[in-house]
């Protein structure tokens, strides 16, 4: 029975696809920077995740090798010819099943751990859903098309000019494809580039005297670096990477120094920030930063009633004066504060939550314990 080749264009459309977005974001990661996003601030909260980095690698390089393998099993699927006695088909079916599990996993991660979605990710993984579908179809049409030799030398010559004809058809398609993905990818990174030249510098040259760590702001430790981190309590990398910060503390590496970044999307983070602010005026604001991550996953859908009343729950089990903080919760005091704190990154541009600086110099890596002990490392 023969069977047309049009599964295995698109598998090979959806790979380079694939291919060329994950080398676009390869070069983001390395980059240390965002690109073009279109679900807001999405992508960095995702690239600046702990998810984004895997054993340390930067994720987008699983992609490529993925989609690479992808992209010659595309290609190599015409001929018949098992691979380590598997049908081609079968193992291009086999990883572009592999390709949609674990895109579900990470869109399920960005759904429902991180609340933000990033551009380029959902796109591969809508290229890992097309790839999958398409060598599921080739797979399906082509159950009994390579099962046994030819039995005529005419069958054979034939099978061949097939197959010759089919490698040209698609490689025409894989050229045309890879063009048009390059010249996206290129001009992708041309927009990136014009988009951060016309950006104010992330860091303190972006306001000349501007300081990173007043004295107003809460600080912790007394390490020899200075870490100035900008947060919101309601983001989910921020209590991610909380722990690991304190534990830096704790080691005598840093002086930790906290400023309030609540983001506009997070219905209950300029209330938390105030909550902390509240805290603070007891001396109890670490605490209340401890709190507030680790419920975070409780508080951060609530309404504002019910939000003030499981804030003022925590303030009740630290020990602090209720009567006083919730007055100081709504006083312009807090209020101001808060909004001086979400003024100032707003001066620095800052890209997101968590943004970082050690030593006064922006921190562009992992969020790993690791990545940031040889950061201050290397700052000290």
């Amino acid at each position: 029975m023969h069977v047309g080749g049009g599964w295995r264009h698109a598998a090979l459309v959806a790979a380079i696809a694939g291919l060329g977005i994950s080398t676009y974001l390869l070069i983001e990661y390395v980059a240390g920077r965002g690109g073009i996003c279109l679900t807001g601030g999405g992508c960095d909260v995702v690239r600046n995740s702990a998810y984004a980095y895997p054993l340390g690698i930067p994720m987008p390089l699983f992609g490529v090798a993925f989609y690479l393998a992808s992209t010659w099993l595309a290609w190599r699927s015409v001929d018949p010819a098992p691979i380590f006695g598997v049908a081609p088909r079968l193992v291009l079916a086999a990883a572009g099943a592999a390709g949609i599990a674990v895109s579900a996993v990470l869109t399920g991660i960005e759904a429902l751990v991180l609340h933000a979605f990033c551009t380029w990710c959902l796109a591969q993984a809508a290229a890992s859903l097309a790839l999958g579908v398409a060598a599921g179809l080739g797979l399906w049409a082509g159950s009994g098309e390579e099962a046994g030799a030819e039995s005529t030398r005419r069958a054979q010559r034939r099978k061949s000019r097939e197959v010759s004809a089919e490698r040209g058809r698609l490689q025409r398609s894989g050229l045309l494809s890879a063009g048009a993905i390059s010249l996206l990818v290129f001009g992708l990174l041309i927009g990136s580039a014009v988009s951060a030249a016309q950006t104010p510098a992330l860091g303190p040259s972006a306001s000349p005297g501007f300081d990173l760590a007043p004295s107003t702001a809460p600080a912790t430790g007394t390490g020899p670096v200075t870490v100035v981190e900008f947060a919101d309590f309601q983001c989910p990398t921020c209590a991610l990477i909380a722990p690991e910060l304190q534990t830096l503390v704790s080691e005598g590496r840093i002086r930790l120094v906290y400023r309030m970044f609540p983001l506009p999307q997070h219905q209950n983070a300029e209330l938390a920030a105030r909550a902390a602010a509240a805290a603070n005026l007891q001396g109890k604001f670490w605490p209340m930063h401890d709190q507030l991550f680790a419920t975070q996953t409780t508080w951060q859908n609530m309404s504002d009633s019910a939000a003030r009343a499981d804030f003022a729950r925590l303030a009740t089990s630290l020990g602090l004066d209720v009567s006083k903080w919730t007055t100081d919760l709504d006083s312009s005091a807090v209020t101001n504060f808060v909004a001086s704190e979400l003024q100032a990154a707003e001066t620095l541009n800052l890209p997101g939550t968590p943004s970082i600086f050690v030593n006064g110099q922006p921190y562009n890596g992992g969020f790993t314990l690791d990545d940031l002990r040889n950061a201050v490392a290397a700052a000290g």
